[in-house]
């Protein structure tokens, strides 16, 4: 029973149209009429169509229209590919020409078509309904052409949208991978940091335990979300650092300069992480003792990270590590596109740095 009332629902949804559909149909079909009148107001040589048998001519148009749109959706003819729909839309504007030719032959007089100055012509009745046939067939392919061609442009523009929606659902499913991949890498390194001191000072493994109960906690906080405040990866960031002081103790130094006013800037999570735990891998190796650095700034541009490790640029990067700078370009470009980047470059002295830009407005997701 549902389904029959939704059937009869959408076929009289059909049957009545959509509203700016009779406001196309009245604005047209009443422009060429108001066409047709004005044109015999100012040409006393025209044909005397301009009476209320040219109300009935145009309501035979307008009508036969309508019945052709619903035929035209009974039939699925808007599914159709053009090289099927050409030929069936010559021949239905053919048969519906002829019908209302002989429809309109019936009730205007032949005289009606008459031009003024030479009423002594006479049409046959045949010649009469070719003649009608020939101008209606100008006027149902003219109203398909713009029918169809509505429906084109409407389709195209869902299509559209169809396949923004897609990238978008892509790209968030690919995002949301990448963030996924990141959280196990770190939290991996950090229990490897644990392991080592578990053997060489058990009271700093228990302290670093909680350090890595808040970074789990952090995870499992910043997840959620594309991008979170600097403020926020400032927690994570001091948390990583105490496990990586523990086992380094004094070989590593650290220093940062973050002003306030960058701490509500937006960044994906654990970016500043990586790019820290990456300049530790490095920086740090085999040296007694490595400063590792890490600045924010604000700008018109957004907001810059740096990082710098001492250490060269060798061979492409295809540790652990590697793969979590890699996984940060690709966050940044799927978030930001070209707005964003992350390099690594080698400055004097020898001294590595990692610059990440993230622009300040609505991500691209």
């Amino acid at each position: 029973m549902r389904l029959r009332d939704v059937k009869d629902s959408s076929f009289v949804r059909l049957l009545l149209g959509h509203p700016l559909y009779w406001a196309c149909q009245a604005l047209v079909w009443g422009c060429v009429l108001m066409t047709n009148i004005i044109h015999v107001l100012t040409d006393p040589l025209s044909a005397p169509l301009a009476n209320p048998y040219s109300l009935v001519f145009f309501a035979c148009l307008a009508g036969s229209t309508h019945l052709y749109r619903i035929f035209i959706h009974l039939a699925g003819w808007k599914k159709l590919k053009w090289r099927e729909l050409l030929p069936r839309v010559l021949i239905a504007a053919i048969v519906i020409a002829a019908v209302q030719a002989v429809a309109i032959a019936m009730i205007v007089p032949p005289e009606m078509f008459s031009p003024a100055h030479r009423p002594q012509i006479q049409l046959s009745l045949g010649w009469h309904i070719l003649l009608i046939t020939c101008g209606n067939f100008i006027f149902i392919m003219a109203w398909s052409v713009a029918y169809f061609g509505y429906h084109l442009h409407e389709d195209y523009q869902q299509i559209q949208m169809n396949q923004l929606r897609l990238q978008a659902a892509l790209r968030e499913a690919e995002h949301r991978a990448l963030s996924a991949q990141i959280n196990p890498h770190f939290l991996f390194n950090s229990l490897n940091t644990l392991r080592s001191l578990i053997l060489e000072n058990p009271e700093k493994a228990r302290d670093s335990v909680t350090e890595l109960a808040c970074l789990f906690r952090s995870s499992l906080q910043t997840s959620r979300h594309n991008l979170i405040t600097l403020r926020e990866e400032m927690e994570t960031v001091r948390s990583y650092l105490s496990l990586e002081k523990a086992r380094f103790e004094s070989r590593l130094i650290i220093s940062d300069d973050v002003p306030e006013e960058t701490l509500n800037a937006k960044l994906p999570p654990f970016l500043l992480q990586t790019l820290i735990e990456n300049a530790i891998k490095y920086g740090v190796g085999k040296r007694r003792c490595a400063e590792i650095s890490y600045r924010a700034s604000l700008g018109a541009d957004g907001l810059t990270l740096e990082v710098t490790n001492p250490g060269k640029i060798e061979e492409p990067l295809i540790s652990a590590t590697g793969i979590g700078l890699s996984n940060s370009r690709l966050r940044l470009e799927l978030l930001f596109g070209s707005r964003a980047f992350l390099h690594l470059k080698s400055v004097p002295e020898g001294v590595v740095s990692a610059e990440a830009l993230i622009p300040q407005m609505e991500v691209s997701l």
